[in-house]
């Protein structure tokens, strides 16, 4: 009889303990990490009355302009949510707002459904990299249209101190076709077996779905020259979605050119004796997936398989995965580039310039060194470098030593260093030398 009530009481403070357990978990949360305080209410109350998006039509605007200012600067997607994610809980009982689901979803379907026209920079997801220049440009809105406007036909740089060079931005005398892969892992394996090069591709690797810009790229380039996009994708639902939004239109993107599409794999042809996994989990109707891969693509035979199972490139060795690229683009039977005779004539005879010069520059070289190389250095030199760079600042020391050297050099040091930024691959800004 004695114990009954020490039971009773156990079970009480059980009951307690069991109950309070989620917010004493919340509170020790909230003691570590302050800024969890906020999201309390979202995660143990009921969901608000108001949805995300309700809230996001009301409050856009005023966030857009809040991140952009009054001159109509570029905003980024991410400072637009910062300006907007106070604004949005605030009426949604302080419901987390993920920054996918906003940059994603409910900016781009803010801008579609309003028709405005703001000047929104998207992230850069995954790059793309022009053969034998080096240049890799991140795949995002200010990257992609700083390149379009700087695309230009081969420009053959006069022999002078420097040798004649020929400098290429973009298609013309610069590649053959695009290649678009869905992953960005494999950019060492290309790097590796030179392929770029030696296929004179330019080379696309985003992580999943093609984003805007890399559409964007392709539609100009590939629907203005004639040149053909070719693809890697995985062989399952996903696969086929990122091959079709190449050369459809979507919500997100309409294309204004026509282009021609290969479809490297992986097909059904190329699945034979690789690992399968099973399908990813969707809550899409069986009906309706199979109708959307068709639209997509996908023939019967590969239908009944993606409805169950999966195929990622990952499962093909290094040596298969080239020989699956190599064996598509022979067949297709690309072509390295070779420009119009014009251009070829112009570019010999600068070359055979170059030559000339080299050999006279090296006798006069020769002659140099046996004179006295003990040259007169300027006093205060220091200071008359520090006065260039102070007017001059975006120029390093180096570059203010030579025009200390010659006054004269300075529109040419100016113009030295834009040449080297284009070639750098920063196309983040246009010029007037780029339109």
């Amino acid at each position: 009889m004695t114990s009954r009530p020490r039971n009773v009481a156990n079970d009480i403070l059980d009951a307690i303990e069991t109950a309070t357990a989620k917010w004493t978990r919340q509170k020790k949360s909230e003691e570590r990490h302050p800024g969890n305080i906020r999201y309390r209410v979202s995660r143990m109350t009921k969901e608000p009355s108001t949805s995300q998006k309700d809230a996001a039509w009301n409050v856009m605007e005023e966030a857009y302009r809040g991140a952009s200012g009054t001159r109509g600067l570029p905003a980024t997607a991410r400072q637009i949510y910062y300006k907007a994610r106070p604004l949005i809980m605030a009426l949604t009982d302080d419901k987390e707002l993920k920054y996918k689901y906003f940059s994603q979803t409910l900016l781009p379907d803010y801008i579609e459904e309003h028709g405005v026209v703001w000047n929104v920079v998207f992230d850069a997801r995954g790059s793309f990299s022009e053969p034998h220049t080096n240049r890799r440009i991140g795949c995002g809105t200010i990257e992609v249209e700083g390149y379009l406007r700087a695309l230009r036909a081969p420009r053959i740089s006069a022999a002078g101190f420097r040798s004649a060079a020929v400098d290429v931005i973009g298609p013309n005398g610069g590649y053959s076709g695009i290649l678009f892969c869905e992953k960005e892992g494999f950019n060492p394996l290309f790097r590796a077996v030179d392929l770029a090069n030696r296929f004179d591709l330019l080379i696309i690797s985003t992580k999943g779905v093609s984003v805007v810009a890399a559409r964007r790229l392709v539609d100009h380039i590939c629907g203005l020259t004639g040149l053909p996009l070719f693809t890697l994708h995985d062989f399952d639902v996903a696969g086929f979605m990122i091959k079709a939004t190449l050369q459809r239109d979507t919500r997100r993107y309409e294309f204004e050119h026509e282009f021609e599409h290969v479809d490297l794999g992986l097909r059904l042809a190329d699945i034979g004796g690789l690992e399968r996994e099973p399908a990813a989990r969707t809550k899409t109707a069986p009906s309706i997936l199979r109708r959307q891969l068709a639209e997509n693509g996908a023939t019967p035979e590969e239908i009944a398989i993606l409805m169950t199972e999966r195929v990622e490139l990952n499962a093909l060795s290094s040596e298969a995965f080239i020989a699956l690229i190599e064996r598509g683009l022979r067949a297709y039977g690309l072509k390295k580039v070779v420009p119009s005779d014009a251009v070829l004539a112009e570019t010999y005879r600068a070359f055979r310039r170059s030559e000339a010069l080299r050999d006279a520059f090296e006798e006069m070289e020769a002659a140099f060194d046996d004179e006295d190389e003990a040259e007169a250095v300027p006093k205060k030199l220091a200071d008359k470098v520090r006065a260039i760079l102070k007017k001059h600042p975006s120029l390093r020391w180096d570059d203010a030593l030579r025009i200390v050297l010659n006054k004269a050099a300075l529109d040419r040091v100016i113009d030295e260093k834009a040449k080297a930024k284009k070639k750098s691959g920063d196309f983040s800004e246009g010029d007037d030398d780029e339109d």
